[in-house]
């Protein structure tokens, strides 16, 4: 196996697929990188197992076979070269020793025969996906997964002892996605309507954080597509340019979140994210580091937001305007998570910054919603008990 390839490229490549090889695994051959070149295709695989990447690039001077390659190693040399130049790698087919030969300076790993690596039916033995039907496939427009991804993966749950909370869930229907998280504490809701949607039939699949972490980064035109294995959706696939990201998907039944979105609203507070966001963080600088709760007040179109420190005392005020005409309502949240659900609705998903809490009463859920008519986002947040 032999090819030349410029190493911007070749590095580019890299960073793609590296993410997947484990750290450590019990399966050592998992830390290499699957190399294949067929014509002046280089195709090159990393798996955990849990999550599969391909990705391709064209070289030149081709001469085909594989290679398994130790990944950690290969993508430090990469990183220690003159990214600007080109360089020439040869694997010889009896040993699996590997060559990287640059103008500079000769190099030698220890590779390993391709046929060690293991299975990855999902991955190679699942045909291309045809996108000309919608019944468990979608082409999103550049950007709109990517955005999906943003914002909702900060809100899914790291508890590993509420598996359906792990992941965010995808809700395909008629014209639309929904994409949800929820770690018990805050819930996030984006929405994607486009009339191209039109899905044959509604279906939801859980897809986990790491998953979402790699869409996050993903900003192109993206396919998406459903692996189906013993009558059920086992993985969910993403093609872009010359990659691919297979996951598995949780095989848990998400939260019913409906239930506890509140429809009726007894008080609306309309404020400038802006302003509230810069009162929040100052105030919130003299909480608790343990429960992190920031009272609030809310009356005659005015904020008044409260933290104590318990242990010296120190104390802090602040008070911002708003529109505010229900009766006088006191809540307490925790400050991180308002923070970040505010923090979270962009200035170009609202009119004038402004957004809405919408209260049933204090101790029950509060909608956080972007002041805007038909909103593609919607949040939750619980408030604490004080």
């Amino acid at each position: 196996m032999k090819f030349t390839a410029k190493l911007s490229e070749f590095s580019k490549l890299l960073q793609k697929v590296v993410p997947a090889v484990p750290p450590k695994s019990t399966l050592p051959i998992l830390e290499h990188l699957k190399f294949d070149l067929k014509g002046n295709i280089l195709t090159v695989v990393a798996t955990d197992q849990d999550i599969s990447i391909l990705s391709s690039i064209e070289v030149g001077d081709p001469e085909e076979g594989g290679v398994l390659v130790p990944a950690r190693m290969l993508n430090d040399i990469v990183k220690a070269l003159d990214n600007s130049a080109n360089f020439t790698f040869i694997s010889d087919v009896e040993n699996y020793e590997i060559k990287i030969i640059t103008s500079s300076g000769n190099y030698s790993i220890k590779g390993l025969n391709p046929d060690e690596y293991i299975q990855l039916p999902e991955l190679f033995e699942n045909e291309k996906p045809d996108f000309s039907n919608n019944k468990f496939n979608v082409s999103f427009p550049k950007g709109v997964l990517q955005r999906l991804a943003n914002k909702t993966s900060f809100a899914i749950s790291t508890d590993e002892y509420r598996p359906s909370m792990n992941g965010a869930l995808f809700q395909f229907r008629n014209n639309y996605i929904y994409t949800v998280a929820t770690d018990s504490f805050r819930l996030v809701r984006a929405k994607s309507e486009d009339e191209n949607y039109k899905f044959e039939e509604e279906f939801d699949v859980l897809v986990p954080l790491r998953m979402m972490e790699f869409l996050r980064k993903i900003d192109e035109e993206v396919k998406m597509s459903m692996i189906i294995g013993m009558d059920k959706i086992t993985h969910v696939r993403v093609d872009y340019n010359h990659t691919v990201i297979v996951s598995r998907v949780i095989d848990e039944k998400f939260p019913p979140y409906e239930s506890v979105i509140p429809s009726n609203i007894n008080a609306i507070v309309t404020l400038d994210s802006k302003i509230f966001l810069s009162a929040l963080k100052r105030v919130s600088l003299f909480a608790s580091s343990f429960s992190k709760l920031v009272k609030m007040r809310f009356e005659n179109n005015e904020v008044y937001l409260f933290a104590v420190e318990d242990s010296s005392g120190n104390f802090a005020e602040e008070k911002i305007p708003c529109e505010y005409t229900g009766e006088k309502i006191e809540v307490g949240f925790n400050w991180k998570n308002l923070e970040e659900i505010v923090a979270n609705i962009d200035s170009n998903e609202t009119d004038n910054n402004l957004i809405e809490l919408q209260f049933v009463e204090p101790i029950k859920p509060v909608l956080v919603m972007p002041k805007r008519e038909n909103p593609t986002l919607l949040s939750l947040i619980m408030p604490i008990r004080y």
